[in-house]
């Protein structure tokens, strides 16, 4: 196509050395703290022992002391566990990671132990847009709207006003509100609140930056479209190792910029430097 020809040995050596750079990468020596380490997933359809499957993609996103941000980690659980994902948050200390300010997930199976075990000293706050779509699921249609005017009054995360107690307060009204759904109501009772409402100890000017697992739906979303292009099913090197190319990629641009709102919260510092 380019009036230029490379042999099967090229292409193999090219590929090899492409696949040892994002090794080398993931593998990179880390920052002692990061202000906050955001964790989602990702669902891509790979190919494994020549059978077709959908696995997760686990990607770290960290705001550093600069306040630049830059994907940390790319992993992969077979099943979601305890064990499993300590091992992954003990992977970031062997990296030099010691200290993280805030953690923010969505509600992965057991992650929450983990988080308690691996960094006991840091506060952990789980995704809202998660809760608010699964909270959804359990009413009618003709009932989403109110609900989800519901749902901002409670979080309502420009609202100066807003407090961890009274945010309680308000899911207690919720559930007297809607005691005939008796799914909404079992919802509201099953959520540790406790995690959801972190947001609300911190500073009013990055709170709608910490509730939920935004900034990683963006950076999904440039994976999405890169592997869109490609027409066949990869195996789980080839999407591990094109993950990790658009993660430097979006590190080397948008990540580069410093979100400076969040050097006016000191409860994310390093506790060392206070």
């Amino acid at each position: 196509m380019y009036d230029k020809h490379y042999s099967k040995s090229s292409i193999g050596n090219l590929s090899q050395s492409f696949y040892e750079q994002m090794q080398s990468w993931r593998e990179r020596e880390l920052s002692p703290h990061y202000l906050a380490l955001y964790i989602d997933g990702l669902q891509v359809e790979v190919s494994r022992n020549g059978v077709c499957q959908n696995e997760c993609y686990y990607i770290i996103l960290g705001l550093k002391e600069d306040y630049t941000r830059a994907v940390i980690a790319i992993e992969t659980l077979p099943t979601e566990s305890a064990k499993g994902w300590t091992l992954i948050l003990q992977g970031l200390k062997q990296r030099n990671l010691k200290s993280v300010g805030l953690i923010i997930s969505d509600n992965l199976k057991l992650l929450t132990s983990a988080v308690a075990s691996v960094f006991p000293n840091t506060a952990h706050q789980l995704c809202i847009a998660h809760l608010q779509h699964n909270l959804q699921t359990t009413v009618s249609a003709e009932d989403k709207k109110i609900l989800a005017q519901d749902l901002r009054a409670l979080f309502a995360p420009n609202d100066s006003t807003n407090t961890k107690e009274k945010a309680i307060q308000q899911v207690q009204q919720l559930k007297a509100k809607w005691k005939s759904c008796k799914g909404l109501v079992k919802a509201l009772e099953q959520n540790a609140w406790q995690h959801y409402f972190t947001y609300l100890n911190y500073n009013i000017g990055i709170r709608s930056m910490m509730y939920t697992t935004n900034w990683i739906e963006h950076f999904n979303r440039s994976i999405r479209h890169t592997l869109k292009v490609r027409p066949e099913i990869l195996s789980e090197e080839s999407a591990l190792a094109l993950i990790s190319s658009v993660a430097i990629e979006e590190g080397n641009k948008k990540y580069s910029y410093p979100i400076y709102n969040f050097k006016f919260e000191p409860k994310l510092k390093n506790p060392e430097n206070c």
